[in-house]
């Protein structure tokens, strides 16, 4: 009976059990399994623009047309500065000396001369900006390569030979280029002579201009960095003569970050500018030149030259 109730204890026993759960002490501790982010996408860079064939970028700038003289050799050269303005260019045609260009008139520095009347020599350049719409031309720019020797020309000046005449009756004629000297007392008619009155000579046309040096050819239009220094150089010339400048004062146009705007020759209008020009649009400013030499006497000239600025800014 014993042992019937010993055994139905344990068969109860076992029905009633149930697993027991191992907890593990070092559960609390454990940190989560890090989960790898999915990796970031980048997007697909944008294409890279080649240039079209025969375009290249620009690390030489244009600053000025240069005419030196040594002994009876002059020079016509361009002066260049390393650097860049982000710009493309290509060449468009090369030019020999007297030979004609179909740019002809499209440079924004023009074409120079030589002493008979002859072009210069050299290449026009083709200026290009790479905007959103591809490579946008802007400019062309001639860089002029050539040399001359002096011409020497011979001439013998002209005199005038006084022309004897007899004193006759006075003239009416209102054309009469010449008047007769009163007679002096016991004088001779026929010793009489006219007096030629030469007319007055016409005053020659002063040419002025504004120039990036002090010996550089004259320039109509120039482009400089928003920020840059420059120094603009007022002169003037009769032919192919300079002209001292007596003083010079800007009458007209933006002036930028000048710090005079009037002075003496031989002294440049130097400036920056800190703001750009309006989209399709240039500053252009007006200077009053005076020269005073005994050939010309005391006379007022204008120049004006349009500025081109350009970013990026070398300051702020």
């Amino acid at each position: 009976m014993k042992h019937r109730r010993i055994t139905a204890f344990v068969a109860i026993l076992f029905l009633c059990s149930s697993p027991a759960l191992a907890r593990d002490p070092f559960r609390d501790d454990r940190r989560p399994e890090p989960v790898e982010p999915e990796p970031e996408r980048v997007p697909d860079p944008a294409p890279f623009i080649a240039p079209p064939p025969g375009v290249y970028y620009v690390t030489d700038t244009y600053v000025a047309d240069v005419v030196t003289s040594s002994g009876p050799l002059t020079t016509y050269s361009t002066t260049t500065i390393h650097e860049s303005t982000g710009s493309y260019a290509r060449v468009l045609d090369t030019v020999a000396t007297g030979a004609s260009s179909e740019f002809d008139g499209s440079a924004f520095n023009g074409r120079r001369a030589l002493g008979d009347g002859r072009s210069v020599a050299g290449t026009y350049y083709e200026n290009y900006v790479l905007t959103h719409d591809g490579f946008v031309p802007v400019s062309v720019v001639f860089f002029q390569d050539d040399a001359e020797l002096a011409r020497l020309l011979a001439s013998a000046p002209a005199s005038a030979t006084p022309t004897p005449i007899t004193q006759s009756a006075p003239s009416t004629s209102s054309t009469a280029s010449a008047t007769a000297r009163p007679l002096p007392p016991g004088c001779c008619a026929d010793d009489l002579t006219l007096e030629t009155i030469a007319p007055p000579r016409p005053a020659k046309p002063i040419r002025p201009g504004i120039s990036l040096l002090p010996a550089s050819g004259p320039l109509a239009m120039l482009e400089v960095l928003r920020g840059r220094a420059v120094s603009l150089w007022p002169r003037a010339f009769v032919e192919d003569r300079e002209l001292p400048v007596r003083s010079w004062t800007v009458i007209a146009g933006e002036t930028g970050e000048a710090p005079a705007t009037a002075a003496s020759g031989g002294i440049p209008f130097r400036t920056s500018w800190r703001r750009l020009a309006p989209p399709g649009t240039a500053y252009k400013v007006v200077f009053r030149i005076e020269v005073d030499t005994p050939d010309t006497g005391r006379r007022m000239v204008d120049a004006a030259v349009d500025v081109i600025v350009r970013s990026p800014a070398l300051e702020d």
